[in-house]
């Protein structure tokens, strides 16, 4: 790996400002890699902010003769968004978005993921019309620069065609914003050859009657080969052709710095069914009536698939060679109209060979575990491929008349080339197949059979179907060489000649769609070491980069994985330039890979094959554990009563001391600065750097008394375990009104119950603050000691168990395994779910309070299903509840707000932001809860004002009843 050139950095820390240029050993690899199987380090990665720092860049590329590449999510699935020179990022600053026209359509900088868009758009019954697999990561950007589509969009709702407006900038600085209607007049009068230039590709294409036919007859299908050689057809003015023209052109042509789409309608019905074929060919055969019967997605699996798919779905058959499946679903606005989409769907199967009669379901779990597992098929088929093995995926568009003779010859291809693991999948309405395969690329072997492969599959696809050897993924590196062959020496003669129009010099993400090195595909393919069963079936697709609070900060769970890898394989290298990496990186990786992780496994929701990043941290931070300080957690653990007797000290010493001043001089707090930064120094886990700025509560108030029914004599019990956090964590500054206890107790005294806490509670702890730092011996200790407590509290598991942070429901949760295998059952909840489930189906109606309550779900929730019960209590009790589009884990992660309180800093700002704008905008008293004490801290600091535990609002509610 050779190191960055000190003057390329240099000129771009004097373009943008050194901080956002990232140059570190650290930064360049773990951004390395995309989606594919392609590895190219790049020189520096710069964060521009706005059109004009990006214009610079520009513009020091072509003074320079350097290339750069601009990346938004990363989730390319043809090396598209990787490079060697210069990787632009635009996630951390280009990720404004908004709705326009009550839903019709929607504005975008290119670093929004498109699932987020769809969250924005949901309440207006309206989404985007791309949908690919990757949507809850892909980010606008690259899914218009790709002309994705996915499982319904098709060709009428892909990219190109539901574009309304773009601001493009090209290589030489201009920019054009067809918003404007005076986008092409501007563009005449202030670049003429441009302008001219564009006709004249326009008219000579028009003129090529035979050549235009093609382009024409080539994309009434879905296909991403080349570039969009139909704008020449579709527009007549070179401002709106080069709009669409981008769509598809890889960032090969110009920067997109901000998209309108035109929205597409969701319905309000859907109703979806995995239907089993015992003949592939029949599955093929039923496509067609399936999509006159209204079917508005149809997604063919072969055998294959089906049995990647074994552990998360039951076949009550067996599995041969040529067993398939469709997914189907349909969609409508009303019931009736899906009930008869249902019916003519029936209808159409009944002359087809069925292993088991088809049924559609409209249970909103059962259709996304049906959609999850098909979104993730790909990831999950890669997960099983051997270790250090790469995973490819390549997708091809044939006649949808002839799609199962295409997958049977595919098959055979396969076979033919002895290529492994393979798997075909496809949205069957397009005749869009997708094939996913696992390659040694360590071997010279493998990469020649690899070599001879594509050739052949490239051949079957052009010569035997006339299809698109891309229909949605963008050529990309793998496919670049093959352009020429699917579209002929005329056409590719065209794209070279627009391109050369719009990137003279070639600096815009060269290699890519257009390339004559016929050996290109075969070049910087991705080798991957072996670090650990879990971790080794990390395809590094991108997929849970947007969950990860530490993404904007430091590193993502792929790249923490791409850096673990680098440091496997540095490991059986003994030279000078290999060590000096491996220690440099592994400095560095402290913490940017450790530190700054939260820890919260929130990469695993959005992993496919459920890689826990969280775990592979704390696995790698309790290998770094000294023997003392396993016994210190272990005796902390033990003495948990003294454990938080010290933490509350700690926090009114705090509290006394910065309240000291002498005159104008903030005495106590530089005194606290001080002190706190020496200790931390010392205990860099345990104590917090505390500067003047960092808002910290007070130590928490004393418990209420268990409390009796306000109404009357009790007519239930309930155990209430107040968890640490709230029994050490008291009020923040600016927060009023009684403690989290108190409002627990007192909303459950209100609803009728006999409160009562569990013996020795002060020396109870759920163990979750022991296992966030890989203390594993410490959690055990105090959730054993917890959990055998709460069992002769809850009189041997005839009463319920509420407490008031959802993590520690959670770990508890976890815990309760070990009473289940004794044979003991407990019943556990926090208190959102225990209101919601128990309070609130006995009470036909229950007192609100006026305003809106904007709720933020902590990660616990998010990954246990647990939302709804927020929403349920929320709606229940305020006379509005959201939840923000952004609600994201805020990183506060049990103490990481404490002791890395950038971290919270960088995971919460969308979310607190929204949350500020949203009840700067309600009418009435509004307010913001969750349910974890140390959440709420840090979402207050986020919002700038406090957010409380939704046990507040309930008790506001019922106090004033």
């Amino acid at each position: 790996m050779r190191p960055p050139d000190p003057g390329l950095v240099a000129d771009l820390g004097r373009i943008l400002s050194p901080a956002r240029v990232l140059h570190r050993s650290l930064d360049r690899l773990g951004r390395s890699g995309d989606a594919s199987v392609y590895r190219l380090i790049p020189q520096a990665v710069v964060r521009p902010r706005d059109q004009g720092e990006v214009a610079e860049l520009l513009a020091y590329c072509r003074r320079a003769g350097r290339h750069l590449t601009f990346r938004t999510g990363g989730t390319s699935l043809s090396g598209q968004a990787v490079t060697d020179d210069i990787l632009v990022e635009l996630a951390p600053f280009w990720n404004a978005a908004r709705v326009l026209d009550g839903g019709q359509r929607v504005w975008s900088q290119p670093g929004v993921v498109g699932g987020h868009l769809n969250r924005m758009l949901a309440p207006h019954a309206a989404r985007i019309g791309p949908d690919p697999a990757s949507i809850d990561a892909a980010m606008i950007g690259g899914i218009v620069s790709n002309n994705s589509s996915g499982m319904c969009a098709g060709v009428v709702q892909n990219s190109y065609h539901t574009l309304d407006a773009l601001e493009v900038i090209l290589a030489d600085g201009t920019v054009v914003n067809t918003a404007r209607s005076d986008a092409d007049s501007i563009l005449r009068r202030d670049h003429p050859a441009l302008h001219a230039g564009i006709l004249a590709l326009r008219d000579e294409l028009r003129a090529n009657e035979p050549l235009a036919a093609r382009v024409r007859r080539k994309f009434q299908t879905k296909n991403t080969t080349g570039y969009s050689l139909h704008a020449f057809l579709d527009h007549d003015t070179p401002a709106q052709i080069l709009a669409h023209l981008m769509v598809g052109a890889q960032g090969t042509l110009g920067f997109l710095s901000s998209i309108t789409l035109r929205t597409v309608p969701e319905p309000k019905s859907r109703s979806t069914g995995l239907v089993f074929f015992s003949d592939l060919r029949e599955a093929g055969a039923a496509v067609e009536p399936l999509a006159a019967a209204g079917a508005a997605a149809l997604e063919i699996l072969d055998a294959n698939c089906l049995r990647a798919l074994e552990s998360q779905q039951s076949y009550p058959f067996s599995i041969t060679k040529r067993t398939a499946a469709l997914l189907t679903e349909f969609r409508a606005d009303d019931e009736e109209a899906l009930r008869a989409m249902e019916a003519a769907g029936q209808g159409a199967l009944g002359s087809f060979g069925l292993l088991s009669p088809a049924r559609f379901s409209r249970d909103e779990a059962e259709r996304m575990h049906l959609w999850k597992m098909r979104k993730g098929l790909a990831t999950t088929a890669g997960a099983l491929r051997p270790s250090g093995t790469a995973f490819l995926t390549e997708d091809a568009a044939v006649p949808v008349a002839r799609l199962a003779d295409a997958i049977t010859d595919f098959q055979s291809l396969f076979a033919e080339y002895d290529v492994p693991d393979t798997i075909l999948l496809g949205h069957a309405k397009d005749g869009n197949l997708h094939f996913v395969l696992a390659e040694d690329f360590r071997s010279q072997k493998a990469v020649d059979r690899y070599a001879r492969f594509m050739e052949a599959f490239v051949g079957l696809v052009v010569d035997g179907y006339d299809g698109a050897i891309k229909a949605e993924h963008g050529s990309g590196r793998n496919m670049a060489p093959f352009v020429r062959k699917e579209w002929g020496d005329e056409a590719y003669a065209l794209m070279k000649r627009l391109k050369t129009l719009l990137d003279p010099q070639g600096i815009l993400n060269p290699g890519v769609i257009l390339n004559d090195d016929p050996q290109a595909h075969l070049k910087d393919l991705k080798i991957l070491s072996s670090i650990s069963p879990l971790a080794d079936k990390c395809i590094e697709c991108g997929f849970c980069e947007p969950r990860c609070p530490s993404r904007g900060l430091t590193l993502s769970p792929r790249q923490r994985i791409v850096i673990a890898r680098e440091l496997t394989g540095l490991e059986n290298r003994t030279g000078s330039e290999d060590a000096a990496l491996r220690a440099e990186l592994e400095a560095d990786f402290a913490y940017e890979g450790l530190e700054t992780c939260a820890g919260d496994s929130m990469c695993q929701t959005s992993c496919p094959v459920k890689i826990d990043t969280g775990a592979l941290v704390k696995e790698i931070r309790a290998t770094r554990h000294s023997s003392w300080a396993k016994r210190l957690a272990r005796a902390a653990a033990e003495r948990f009563a003294l454990t938080s007797t010290l933490a509350r000290t700690g926090l009114r010493l705090l509290a006394i001391t910065r309240a000291v001043r002498l005159g104008p001089f903030d005495l106590g707090g530089a005194l606290v600065e001080s002190v706190s930064g020496f200790l931390h120094e010392a205990a860099p886990t345990l104590i917090p750097r505390v500067d003047r700025a960092m808002a910290m509560p007070r130590a928490a108030k004393a418990l209420p008394r268990p409390a009796l029914p306000r109404n009357g004599p009790p007519v239930r019990r309930v155990v209430y375990f107040p968890s640490c956090l709230s029994r050490i964590l008291g009020a923040q500054p600016g927060e009023t009104g009684p403690s989290t206890a108190e409002a627990v107790t007192g909303a459950l005294a209100w609803a009728g119950y006999e409160v009562v806490h569990p013996e020795g509670l002060a020396s109870l702890c759920c163990g979750m603050p022991f296992a966030s730092k890989a203390f594993s011996s410490a959690a055990a200790c105090a959730s054993e000691h917890t959990m055998e407590a709460l069992w002769r509290a809850s009189r041997e598991g005839a009463d319920p168990v509420v407490t008031d942070a959802s993590p520690c429901a959670g770990t508890l949760e976890d815990a309760r395994a070990g009473l289940v295998a004794s044979g003991r059952e407990l019943r556990l909840f926090d208190f959102a779910a225990f209101w919601a489930r128990e309070v609130l189906p006995r009470h036909e109606s229950v007192p609100r309070v006026s305003g809106l309550a904007v709720l933020h779900p902590t990660c616990t929730l998010m990954k246990h299903g647990g939302t709804a019960d927020l929403l349920t209590v929320a709606r229940a009790h305020a006379a509005e509840a959201v939840i923000p589009a952004s609600a994201e884990c805020c990183g506060f992660a049990g103490d990481r707000g404490f002791l890395v309180p950038e971290l919270t800093a960088s995971a919460a700002a969308r979310e607190g932001a929204e949350i500020r704008a949203r009840l700067d905008g309600a009418e009435g008293p509004s307010g913001a809860f969750s349910t974890c004490r140390t959440c709420e801290i840090g979402m207050s600091r986020a919002v700038g004002r406090p957010v409380r535990s939704v046990a507040h609002l309930v008790h506001e509610a019922v106090s004033g009843a």
